[in-house]
């Protein structure tokens, strides 16, 4: 029983990792993509600029 939680414990871990692995990317890819509009909560967005002025 000690092994079958140990397997599931580092499974559960593994998953999460490549998890939030394939997420960072797929921010990084969105981040650097300038046909993606941004969030109106981002701070470089028109929202802003425009309230700021």
């Amino acid at each position: 029983m000690g092994t079958l939680m140990t397997v599931l414990a580092f499974g559960t871990v593994g998953f999460v990792a490549v998890f939030a692995y394939m997420n960072a990317r797929a921010t990084e890819r969105l981040k650097d993509d300038p046909s993606h509009k941004p969030s109106s909560l981002c701070v470089k967005s028109g929202h802003w600029q425009a309230a700021g002025q």
